[in-house]
């Protein structure tokens, strides 16, 4: 019974793997590229709520704000890396207004693109289920004009 509750979860091994791996990635990255990561980890403050608020298994909240919000992020580490990647050019562009403008913007459109698809996709299987049912009732009609009423008595739908 247990086999199939925890089927498609992570177990506790490979989840405390997975955090080990996290962890020692971001204290290696804060030792040999502190000025990248310090623009990272608040650049990318919005997927870190986004991954805590979303309940979902496979966090899908979390990737479409994720993604954007790296997006947003990212002309800003290559113009870091493109400078001098020190303090004083990570300081200089989180004291950016329009920099962290950028950044959240692009982390609000994942947030719209999250919240707003459900009712764009209800709305083209809306579409998709009623040019169905245009396309069902022609070949319908021409039936009952082809073969007759008696197509239609054996069915449930009046002509």
């Amino acid at each position: 019974m247990s086999t199939i509750q925890n089927k498609g979860r992570p177990t506790s091994a490979g989840s405390s793997l997975a955090q080990f791996i996290f962890f020692g990635a971001f204290i290696g990255g804060m030792v040999f590229a502190l000025p990248t990561m310090l623009v990272l980890t608040l650049g990318l403050l919005p997927t870190l709520v986004a991954f805590i608020v979303d309940a979902h298994p496979r966090k899908y909240a979390a990737r479409s704000v994720g993604f954007l919000n790296l997006a947003g992020t990212l002309p800003f580490l290559v113009t870091l890396w493109s400078k001098n990647h020190n303090l004083i050019e990570a300081m200089r562009i989180l004291t950016d207004v329009y920099a962290w403008l950028v950044i959240y913007a692009a982390a609000a459109v994942g947030w719209i693109i999250y919240l707003g698809m459900p009712s764009v996709a209800g709305f083209l299987m809306e579409l998709t289920a009623a040019r169905r049912i245009r396309k069902l009732d022609a070949e319908r009609r021409r039936l009952i004009k082809e073969w007759g009423d008696g197509v239609n008595r054996a069915g449930s739908l009046p002509s």
